[in-house]
């Protein structure tokens, strides 16, 4: 397995006194394409561009909340009062937990970031199961920690306690996707139970994704202090463009993930349409269903056109394409046709060609189902 890509000797970048040197070596993380590229390279109008690539929400929230922030946009010249308590006791009521047990942050990435922070020095040990969502390695390698990677592909991207066990020994910070982005699948309550009670290192389980699979580790928040939980409103509460999340945990880590928080991380606007977010649960709900629904058939649909799909606990799916397609060609023919979907290629664990859609609409499903038959068909016929 090849580890390289992550690093790369960046010529135009001197040696500026007082800069990490790990700077000059890292790749800034990709966000892939955004649909105004497309636009811009294709020459499609980008109303007509479909993304399915960033794993968001197709709809919009409801009308109300959308009322809520235009009223606050009245009050824009004034600071958000730093302690976000309405929005912690608001996310306390959801979760089941008491406040002080909630931190927040601009979105789950932050969250990511102020844990590596509040847990990691220089060479401290970071387990990864991989693949898995790159900005957990780019965190922890401006930390400059040292990383150990435990591949899942053999055992069909299931994280399993026997395999990751032997590499906690002197872990400081494990990070655990569930769902995991981007295979879509979960861990087992019972195999992260066993590896937390194996070594003191800090667990990070990123449940970005988790009101789709229904599954959460916080019942294991009570009897495991090395334990953190984070999650987002960008995916199943369609604020992605407003950037909040949130981690569960005991309350010294809680504490200390407020330390080191910047003041004022979330905005006027994104704190009230996440507490209005959780007001209106009921809208969610129904969303959740919908898109849940959808990416059942857009799974069986797909399998149709020559994909390979694996099961999926969260709002995208991962495919592997036919054997002597490239996921890059791939991904760049759907992106001639308006249709952005995530190219998986050279993502560490993957050994394959792969790619990750997100599920859409009912419309831009299908409009992907069918360019997917198209491009799969001409390369049967003419490999």
């Amino acid at each position: 397995m090849k580890y390289e890509r992550l690093f790369r000797h960046d010529a135009s970048m001197p040696n500026v006194p007082n800069i990490k040197s790990i700077l000059g070596l890292l790749e800034p993380y990709d966000p892939g394409s955004f649909p105004e590229d497309i636009a811009v390279r294709y020459g499609i109008p980008k109303e007509a561009v479909v993304n399915l690539a960033s794993n968001e929400s197709p709809y919009p929230p409801p009308k109300s909340l959308i009322r809520k922030v235009a009223k606050e946009l009245e009050r824009v010249n004034r600071y958000p009062n730093p302690s976000y308590r309405r929005l912690k006791t608001a996310i306390s009521e959801y979760v089941g937990l008491p406040p002080e047990r909630v931190a927040v942050g601009n979105g789950s990435s932050d969250l990511i970031d102020l844990s590596c922070k509040i847990t990691l020095s220089p060479l401290e040990k970071v387990v990864l199961p991989i693949p898995t969502y790159a900005l957990y390695m780019l965190s922890s390698m401006v930390w400059e920690a040292s990383i150990t990677y435990v591949d899942t592909e053999d055992s069909n991207f299931t994280v399993k306690a026997e395999r990751m066990m032997p590499h906690l020994k002197d872990a400081r910070l494990v990070f655990i996707g569930s769902p995991s982005n981007p295979t879509g699948m979960s861990v087992d309550k019972e195999e992260l139970g066993e590896m937390l009670k194996s070594t003191d290192a800090t667990f990070l389980v990123d449940e970005a994704y988790f009101e789709f699979s229904g599954m959460t580790m916080a019942e294991l928040l009570e009897n495991h202090d090395n334990l953190i939980i984070i999650r987002s409103m960008s995916k199943y509460f369609c604020l992605a463009g407003l950037r909040v999340g949130y981690a569960l945990s005991n309350p010294t880590i809680i504490q200390s993930l407020e330390k080191v928080r910047l003041p004022f991380n979330i905005n006027n606007l994104a704190g009230t349409a996440a507490i209005q977010a959780l007001k209106n649960i009921d809208y969610f709900r129904k969303l959740g269903q919908k898109i849940i629904s959808e990416r059942i058939l857009l799974k069986k649909e797909l399998e149709t056109t020559g994909l390979k799909l694996f099961p999926s606990d969260a709002n995208f799916l991962m495919a592997k394409l036919p054997e002597g397609y490239d996921a890059d060609e791939f991904t760049q023919e759907l992106a001639s046709q308006g249709i952005i979907i995530r190219s998986l290629k050279n993502i560490l664990g993957l050994s394959g060609q792969y790619v990750r859609v997100t599920v859409g609409t009912r419309q831009e499903n299908r409009r992907l189902t069918g360019a997917c038959k198209t491009i799969l068909s001409e390369h049967v016929r003419h490999p």
